[in-house]
């Protein structure tokens, strides 16, 4: 080649130089899109050969920028954590710190374990329930905050992978289907029932409670709904059923990602609010305790016959009760002051009780006396009748028992301005006779017998021990008079010891037995009044 070819050349690349630059600049910009198709297949297979030969070298390169940034991350995840957890420490008093420390010592296992359990949470973003044989959405939910765009088209993908994937399992005689699958910092959970499978995109980690929620969601879908899914022929709009939206939808994690960092609250916060309750719990149950107290003590009053007639005003507090009210007579303030005192959590009594003091006016005298009878005939077993001749009051009319009697007597004899009293009072006991019936051939009590009995013994013990309780038992005319003779003592013997044991009745027995039915019982029509025993009573030595 020539010296003054080279020199063209040279001037004809100098002159063209600038007009191919600025070509290939402007196509450049037209098509940059084209020209980066076309580089990338060039660049993909550039970088895996070059891993292929040069990997060492490759990840000197990258090493750097990568494991700076991995370091970054991971210091950066330890950090919140720690942060979180001294924060939930020094909360020391806290409602959720106490329930922290109640649970681990329930538990056996540390607080801090409690804690980073507490904090190792996964972020449920969404749901999709995928028919297995179309690869249609049956139901999917979604966080709000983190929404899922085209989860048909999700659908369709995951479906494709897996049935690529289990079918290479099976080729591989493995009986296994595919679990899951991870992307970047997420992951794809996969659960699999017969005609269904639900696939759970979760960002971050999944721990072994989000998985067991997982089945247990798709166990209950499958449990109530199972049936229409099998029988899902494609139409999405027979098949629209809220409940199982619901049921899904139960895991989506609604919180924030990250909970607010709670704020330290002084522990006297929790403490002044908790001693407030306390004190008021406190003093409404005072309360409460003065009025049961208050309500005790005026029954006990108003049940006691002297009293029965006079107005109380009963006062409580702490204990510590106040009768206020006015009473004929000081026995009367004596004894409402008695009563108040034997009543259980009474501490101190005051008795403002005033009494009104009587005249000596017989007018006034006979208005006293039929003013205490009044309330002693409010007694069971007690009816007394008075007439008042000036300085002789006599009383007549009935009563139960001695002990009465003598109880009425005492009570007189506080009436004051009178000077002589002639008591006409007779023993009248309750009237008894009662009738147990048994049934045929039988010898124990029925409930109706023995409610009966019961009713006597209220009878019973209103009688003086000088009567003697009479039990006179009687058999029907069926059978042999040996065998009713038998029948008529069981049975005699059955209510006698009921009596005694059941009813603790303490007074003497006698007995008569006998083998036929009592006198002016009608056998054919009414045979079970023959077989009887009747309780009643008569005094000794009548």
């Amino acid at each position: 080649m020539s010296k003054d070819t080279s020199q063209q050349e040279t001037s004809l690349e100098n002159a063209l130089s600038p007009i191919v630059n600025r070509l290939i600049d402007k196509n450049y910009e037209d098509s940059q899109e084209k020209i980066a198709s076309q580089m990338a297949p060039l660049i993909g297979s550039a970088i895996r050969e070059q891993i292929k030969s040069h990997k060492d070298d490759v990840v000197d390169a990258l090493y750097p920028v990568l494991g700076n940034m991995i370091s970054r991350y991971v210091t950066k995840t330890l950090e919140d954590m720690l942060n979180t957890i001294n924060t939930q420490i020094q909360s020391g008093l806290s409602y959720e710190s106490l329930k922290r420390k109640a649970t681990a010592k329930l538990k056996g296992v540390s607080e801090s374990e409690l804690l980073l359990n507490e904090n190792a949470t996964a972020n449920i973003r969404a749901l999709l329930l995928i028919h297995k044989e179309t690869g249609i959405v049956l139901a999917h939910s979604e966080n709000p905050k983190h929404p899922v765009s085209e989860p048909e088209m999700l659908a369709s993908m995951m479906t494709a992978i897996r049935s690529f994937v289990n079918d290479w399992i099976e080729q591989n005689s493995n009986n296994q289907e595919l679990g899951e699958i991870e992307y970047g910092g997420n992951k794809i959970i996969i659960e699999a029932s017969g005609y269904s499978y639900l696939a759970v995109i979760v960002e971050g980690s999944a721990y072994k409670a989000t998985y067991d929620k997982i089945r247990e969601t798709l166990e209950n879908v499958v449990l109530r709904h199972g049936d229409l899914i099998r029988e899902f022929d494609g139409d999405l709009d027979k098949f629209a059923n809220i409940e199982i939206y619901r049921e899904i939808s139960r895991l989506i994690n609604s919180d924030e990602e990250k909970k607010e960092e709670k704020k330290k609250i002084h522990p006297l916060m929790y403490t002044i609010p908790l001693i407030f309750l306390v004190w008021v719990g406190y003093s409404y149950y005072k309360s409460y305790l003065d009025q049961e107290l208050a309500q005790t003590i005026n029954a006990q009053l108003y049940k006691t016959p002297q009293l029965a007639t006079l107005k109380f005003n009963t006062d409580v507090e702490d204990g510590v009760v106040v009768l206020k009210g006015n009473v004929p007579f000081a026995y009367h303030k004596q004894l409402a002051q008695t009563l108040a005192q034997n009543v259980a959590g009474v501490t101190e009594v005051n008795n403002d009780l005033v009494v009104i003091s009587a005249q000596e006016d017989p007018m006034q005298i006979s208005s006293n006396v039929a003013y205490l009878l009044r309330g002693l005939n409010a007694q069971e077993g007690v009816n007394l009748t008075y007439s008042y001749d000036y300085t002789l009051l006599t009383i007549e009319g009935s009563v139960f028992n001695h002990k009465l009697k003598e109880s009425v007597i005492k009570e007189l004899e506080h009436i004051k301005n009178v000077q002589e009293i002639k008591y006409n009072i007779e023993i009248v006991p309750p009237p008894l006779d009662i009738k147990i019936y048994f049934d045929r051939a039988r010898t124990n009590l029925t409930p109706l017998a023995q409610a009966e009995l019961f009713a006597a013994t209220k009878i019973i013990k209103n009688l003086d021990k000088e009567y003697l309780i009479k039990l006179t038992s009687y058999s029907d005319n069926i059978g042999t008079p040996a065998r009713n003779l038998s029948l008529s003592k069981y049975r005699l013997s059955s209510v006698m010891k009921f009596l005694q044991t059941q009813a603790r009745v303490t007074n003497d027995f006698v007995t008569i037995v006998s083998d036929t039915p009592p006198s002016g019982v009608d056998i054919e029509s009414e045979p079970y009044k023959a077989r009887c025993v009747i309780v009643s009573y008569e005094i000794k030595g009548k």
